[in-house]
């Protein structure tokens, strides 16, 4: 790679446009409760000149943070190899989207259903929702993201800018082209063009729906600023053009705007099809971010400052946590009736200084941070730099252990808590399933937890089999562990898309091989000797459940459990089941520790399979 190509040092003046356009992303939200545009709760004042108030930043804004969110996986791909920097982003983004799925933007589309469509208030109606949002119909439907999708486009631009960059010479290609391509005058016109050509083709056919799948016209705009943002960090003769034609870009965005300001205004501004409004747009569109880049470049490449800091970590907290808070505060201020400068000073303040609260509340708590796209709290930077932690020993089978550790506590708080919410429940006579079935009060409580506890049960079960083969090298037993689990995790979670009692809800009997798992784990461990009270709890886990089984009034003994107490039975062996998971995932955990303490990192495996104990 080329010096020219290769970004050496940090660049403060992209810190600063990101910092300033998520800014932007907040004001021009609140700026939407006011709108006529359809937007999730609307103030009791709204404009009409608000049509036009929002051109001032809506061509650019999302354009220019996805060219500058190019411009940051670019610096991350320094001395990182392509698996670290997607688990990387992985780390950062993920947790973040599932987090703000299942618990930020319920809030929001509960909140707009009340408002739109009188849906009840309350604890109960909160739950309700839930319910009919995640339910299996509700999924069909699709997962409500609202300001979310950001997140989900920038980890498909990522994982696509991540395989170009795979492929030997194609990213220095692509710069060496747009470095040959884009001199001069041309780093302002060319990518006009291309803009009103996107524009004119394709924008009056897909619109913009921030639909992934079918979102064309948003991608031929956002893909190609990721990349070209990814392409052009250290291509230095385009950052000198767009600083010399700073003052130019600014002219033709003031001439701009009021021209497409009138042309949103006036009827006649669709006229020829919309092609001049298509001109008109891309010029503003362009000419604003040209503008912004260079004197970004010009005056804020080398000046960091304390606040700078503050906010680069802050603003993806403030991004995720903003339009809840907005929504709740326009549903509580709105009834007030308050004037319009006082409602909007309101709403903005109470936004900001929210979105704030929440963020420093929330970097206090270390398990909690990265739902929240925070790194560690440690003095590691962000991206962390994942080769000294990809030595650790065991790090990725101690982590799936801990999932295993926590399966069973997750699971018998969700039935407890779905049994207080069931007052009429009777723990003699009703099966489990119940609580997430068409009595129960809020079954969604029991189905969302359960789907979760299959999910980790499945993590589990691969932590188990990685273990088996790192203690003992037996590939065979560990397989069939892994596969054992696997499938109960996605019998639990799949029942649950089918509440009892829906005859699909049967697909839970996926997870019948489990009770074999305590001898699979006597199997894989055979050949150490180090573990024998884990060997015998194994084998009396089996016994019991095997005596349990034969019990049941389904084989032998049919007697012995009957309508009148088989709930108790079924208390007595769920608790069994899934809890020497936990148990046994939590030994083994302390074994891999143990070793990875003792052993040197060079021949550890070794070490291991040599010295059983």
């Amino acid at each position: 790679m080329t010096s020219s190509s290769a970004p050496s040092a940090r660049r403060y003046d992209l810190d600063w446009i990101r910092v300033s356009a998520f800014a932007l992303l907040i004001l021009y939200h609140v700026g939407l409760v006011y709108g006529v545009y359809g937007w999730h709760v609307h103030s009791a004042h709204t404009f009409e000149w608000m049509r036009e108030a929002i051109l001032i930043t809506n061509p650019w804004r999302l354009t220019l943070l996805f060219l500058v969110s190019g411009a940051a996986l670019r610096f991350m791909t320094l001395r990182r190899t392509p698996r670290e920097v997607t688990r990387a982003r992985f780390a950062r983004l993920v947790p973040p989207l599932l987090f703000g799925t299942v618990a930020l933007v319920p809030l929001q589309s509960w909140i707009e259903a009340r408002d739109k469509a009188n849906w009840p208030g309350g604890m109960d109606g909160y739950l309700d929702w839930m319910a009919r949002e995640f339910s299996w119909r509700g999924l069909m439907d699709g997962v409500p993201v609202n300001h979310l999708w950001f997140i989900v486009y920038i980890a498909a631009y990522s994982a696509v800018t991540i395989l170009l960059w795979r492929q030997p010479g194609l990213i220095p290609r692509i710069g060496d082209w747009l470095e040959q391509h884009l001199r001069g005058w041309r780093v302002l016109v060319l990518p006009i063009l291309y803009l009103i050509f996107i524009r004119i083709a394709l924008f009056p056919y897909f619109g913009l729906t921030n639909t992934l799948t079918v979102d064309w016209y948003n991608h031929a705009l956002s893909l190609v600023a990721f990349i070209f943002g990814f392409a052009i960090v250290g291509r230095e003769s385009i950052w000198r053009d767009m600083e010399r034609l700073r003052w130019v870009s600014v002219a033709l965005a003031a001439v701009a705007l009021p021209i497409m300001m009138a042309q949103v205004w006036h009827p006649g501004g669709r006229a020829f099809w919309g092609v001049p409004k298509a001109i008109v747009y891309g010029i503003d569109q362009w000419a604003v971010i040209t503008a912004i880049l260079g004197f970004g470049s010009l005056y804020l490449r080398d000046r960091s400052s304390p606040v700078l800091k503050y906010l680069t970590e802050a603003t993806f907290p403030l991004y995720l946590a903003h339009q809840t808070v907005l929504v709740i505060a326009v549903w509580i201020i709105r009834p007030a009736n308050l004037s319009a400068p006082v409602e909007l000073l309101s709403l903005v303040l109470i936004t900001f200084l929210g979105s704030l609260a929440i963020y420093e509340v929330v970097k206090r708590i270390p398990f909690i941070r990265p739902l929240w796209g925070l790194k560690p709290l440690d003095d590691k930077p962000w991206p962390i730099d994942l080769r000294p932690e990809a030595r650790t020993p065991y790090r990725r089978r101690r982590h799936l252990l801990g999932v295993g550790v926590a399966a069973p506590v997750i699971a018998l708080l969700v039935v407890v808590v779905a049994i207080a919410a069931y007052p009429d429940f009777n723990n003699a006579t009703q099966y489990l399933s119940e609580l997430g079935g068409a009595t129960a009060r809020k079954p969604m409580i029991f189905n969302a937890g359960l789907f979760a506890a299959g999910i980790m049960a499945a993590l589990a079960g691969i932590g188990f089999g990685l273990t088996i083969y790192a203690l003992t090298r037996a590939r065979i037993p560990a397989a069939v562990i892994a596969i054992v689990f696997i499938l109960a995790g996605a019998g639990l979670s799949l029942s649950t898309l089918y509440p009892w009692p829906d005859p699909r809800h049967m697909v839970i009997n996926l997870g019948l091989g489990i009770q074999l798992a305590p001898l699979l784990l006597l199997w894989g461990l055979a050949a150490r000797n180090d573990l024998t009270r884990l060997k015998i709890f194994l084998a009396v886990t089996f016994v019991l459940m095997a005596i349990l089984t034969v019990m049941t009034k389904h084989l032998v003994f049919p007697g012995t459990v009957n309508d009148a107490n088989v709930g108790w039975w079924e208390r007595i062996y769920a608790i069994v089941l899934v809890c020497w998971v936990g148990v046994a995932a939590w030994v083994l955990e302390r074994k891999l520790r143990q070793l990875a303490i003792e052993a040197p990192l060079d021949g550890l495996h070794e070490a291991v399979i040599a010295n059983p104990r």
